[in-house]
């Protein structure tokens, strides 16, 4: 085992306060902070939009995270999808990291493939050890989703970028058995896989009956009322207005259930679409939440919605709300093909899994949700948890992020600290 304090650049192409930062990668790293307080040195960098600066509450974190050793170089992202835009991102991070490689990082850490992409140049260009982390293909993505055509430049340079990281990398994680087969048999990358699906932190998750009154009060939803839950994006890389004709039909089989979203997205613009598929604004409601508090709404609900479309490549992604769900306590609806978690909905009796999110799914699909709505809360809870624990909770998960990180710093006792 190496006995200097490991210094590793853990590079986000996110906000900081991004929920799948928060919720995902960081729960790794505090119990690093907080179990061996001398084993890392970790200096994050991340892309903060000037239209979201931070609130007071997020201030107060980030004072906490500098007091318990977490480091932070905020620079700014610069919205769109133009080449010069991203030309910009890639040189201040460029920039970030070549200083911070100048004072003794060593090891790298590229949270998701995009961020890889660029940690991809910085790494071979300053000699850094790479750890991608939820290695992803991004740009198939793209092209699943009409985002990208794969004829374009920028398809193509991403398309380039994943793949030359991918062979590049001392270490890979992802969370399916679909993206280990595809980097081990398919590539043969010589970098060491661990396959770790997005985490959640079981205890921030587990259901507090007092938490769901509550809630459900605040929202005007009576006790007895079946609450569809959806807390997340629309459109881009999910569902838009079919997440609303999904629940229409919904409603036309049962006129007393109620939809409960929480997104960022303007309140006007999900409304339109509810509006646009017939639904009657009584029959759901809308929130924002940031992550520290986004539980509460989990608790209120009885089953979770996932609007991932099919895609070819849509068997490589990890959904962070697939864990939460189930250490909450709530099934899901998910389409087929879709990570490994329409597997994990239909073996361990977890979900209801579609084709698409198209009418005649949809009502098909009804009397197996309405199974789960009508079993006995308590039994069903139970059920969820258990999956989410063992599938996706922080206890089953951190012994193997642990020993993907000790194989990313295997080399430390080489290191010295010039360039």
């Amino acid at each position: 085992m190496p006995e200097k304090t490991a210094r590793v650049v853990v590079f986000f192409y996110n906000r900081l306060f991004d929920p799948l930062i928060q919720g995902n990668f960081l729960v790794f790293v505090e119990s690093y902070l907080k179990q061996e307080p001398g084993r890392y040195r970790f200096h994050l960098v991340t892309y903060e939009n000037a239209q979201l600066p931070l609130t007071p509450a997020q201030q107060t974190t980030v004072a906490e995270m500098k007091r318990q050793g977490l480091e932070w170089t905020p620079l700014q992202w610069h919205p769109g999808t133009g080449i010069f835009n991203k030309l910009a991102d890639i040189a201040a991070g460029f920039w970030a990291v070549l200083k911070l490689r100048s004072k003794g990082y060593r090891h790298l850490i590229a949270y998701n493939s995009v961020a890889g992409s660029f940690c991809y140049l910085y790494a071979k260009l300053f000699r850094l050890r790479l750890f991608l982390y939820t290695y992803e293909p991004h740009s198939e993505y793209s092209a699943d989703n009409g985002m990208l055509s794969i004829e374009c430049m920028q398809y193509r340079a991403l398309n380039s970028l994943e793949r030359k990281a991918a062979f590049y990398a001392a270490v890979i994680s992802s969370g399916t058995r679909f993206m280990q087969q595809r980097l081990e048999r398919d590539w043969k990358v010589p970098g060491r896989f661990f396959k770790i699906p997005s985490v959640t932190d079981c205890r921030k998750f587990a259901f507090t009956p007092e938490v769901r009154e509550a809630v459900r009060s605040e929202l005007g939803i009576a006790p007895e009322t079946r609450v569809l839950f959806y807390p997340g994006k629309f459109g881009s890389l999910y569902y838009g207005v079919e997440i609303a004709w999904m629940y229409r039909w919904l409603l036309d089989e049962e006129p007393a259930l109620h939809f409960l979203v929480v997104t960022q997205q303007p309140e006007a613009e999900i409304t339109a679409m509810f509006t646009q598929a017939g639904v009657p604004r009584v029959s759901y409601s809308i929130r924002k939440s940031d992550y520290h508090e986004v539980q509460r709404f989990f608790f209120a609900a009885d089953f979770g919605i996932i609007a991932v479309p099919a895609g070819p490549s849509k068997k490589f992604i990890s959904n962070i709300k697939v864990g939460e769900y189930l250490c909450s306590g709530l099934p899901f609806l998910i389409t087929r093909g879709v990570s490994e978690d329409y597997l994990v909905a239909e073996e361990r009796g977890v979900g209801v899994v579609v084709d698409d999110f198209a009418e005649t799914d949809i009502r098909l699909a009804w009397p197996a949700i309405r199974a789960f709505l009508e079993m006995d809360p308590k039994k069903r809870r139970a059920i969820c948890v258990e999956v989410g624990r063992t599938y996706r909770g922080f206890e089953s998960l951190n012994p193997v992020f642990r020993a993907a990180m000790e194989e990313l710093i295997c080399d430390l006792p080489a290191l010295d600290s010039s360039l």
